[in-house]
């Protein structure tokens, strides 16, 4: 069986590190409307008592590499360490195909993903697989008992995988902090995000979510939703039509082998919830295909401090001090 996932750019390089990486979530992603979960997160709840569930994980730190985003050291099955780049909008936890084939990782059997990025160009390279252990920073730091991972031959020679946050932490929620480099998880039952509570300077928003997926999305001033997206190098990433040939453009090669272009403009202002982003990189995005949601990548992010509650669809968005 093959199963088609479109998905948007994502981890995004210059030209000579040329690729995207998939996203693991509904099918059909720019035709599905997005909503406020939180008015379904009785069941993220009461999966919180998971079986699975072990004790909170310990902070980790991460490194960054300029065409690569957000590196952790990561134990699979015990082994380790391997390279995983964090991606809050991947969907799914995605590693190479070598690594799957040292690690002796079972393919399950019959259920092919096709993969399709801005372009809309397809290639049919990823399989769904189970994992048994995740951990990031130490050996011994286990993550939750989230085993189900995609296993892709698009990636890049010099990673090993991809890991989604949401998807690897859940049932906790977790903190990422891009000028301290850190990522850490809180329990969403102790201390959930509130509307009624904020951070100073900063804003709590609801998530809104497509279909059945959780990458974060939030809604903008000006009612559009935005993909907040720790693998794209971007700041915010707007769709502008047809492919540019101006001397500012870099091409891009998406996950389907197609590719993309990106136009550096004028620093936008965008405001979300309370807080306003003020003289936020800016790019244009030429050739995606239709649907392609606004994106909000590294670049419009670094200053901050991220928070991401998946139990009660909350993030909290603060100024982050080094």
């Amino acid at each position: 069986m093959t199963v088609r996932l479109a998905v948007p750019l994502l981890f995004i390089t210059l030209i000579n590190a040329m690729w995207a990486t998939p996203s693991a979530g509904a099918a059909h992603w720019r035709d599905q409307p997005l909503v406020d979960s939180q008015r379904h997160s009785s069941k993220a709840v009461r999966e919180i008592d998971h079986p699975h569930v072990r004790q909170l994980p310990n902070p980790v730190t991460f490194r960054l590499a300029r065409d690569r985003g957000l590196l952790v050291d990561a134990w699979i099955n015990g082994s380790g360490p391997y390279s995983l780049a964090i991606d809050t909008g991947a969907g799914s936890t995605i590693l190479s195909a070598r690594l799957a084939a040292a690690l002796d990782i079972s393919l399950q059997a019959g259920r092919h993903i096709s993969l399709a990025g801005l372009s809309g160009r397809e290639q049919s390279g990823g399989q769904t697989a189970a994992i048994s252990t995740l951990a990031l920073g130490q050996a011994e730091n286990l993550l939750p008992a989230n085993r189900n991972v995609i296993i892709s031959q698009g990636l890049p020679s010099d990673i090993d995988g991809i890991l989604d946050p949401t998807e690897a932490y859940f049932p906790f929620g977790y903190t990422i902090a891009i000028p301290n480099r850190r990522i850490n998880a809180f329990d969403c039952a102790i201390s959930p995000l509130s509307t009624r509570n904020p951070p100073r300077e900063g804003a709590v928003v609801h998530w809104l979510t497509e279909g059945a997926g959780r990458r974060p999305f939030v809604r903008l001033e000006d009612g559009r939703q935005a993909l907040l997206d720790t693998g794209s190098s971007l700041g915010l990433a707007l769709s502008g039509g047809p492919e540019s040939s101006e001397r500012n453009s870099r091409r891009v090669q998406d996950i389907g082998g197609g590719s993309v272009t990106s136009r550096r403009v004028e620093p936008s202002t965008v405001s979300i919830g309370a807080l306003t982003l003020r003289r936020v990189p800016t790019d244009v995005i030429s050739g995606a295909v239709r649907g392609t949601p606004v994106l909000l990548g590294r670049e419009a992010l670094s200053p901050f401090r991220l928070s991401f509650d998946p139990v009660h669809k909350l993030i909290a968005i603060e100024p982050s001090e080094r």
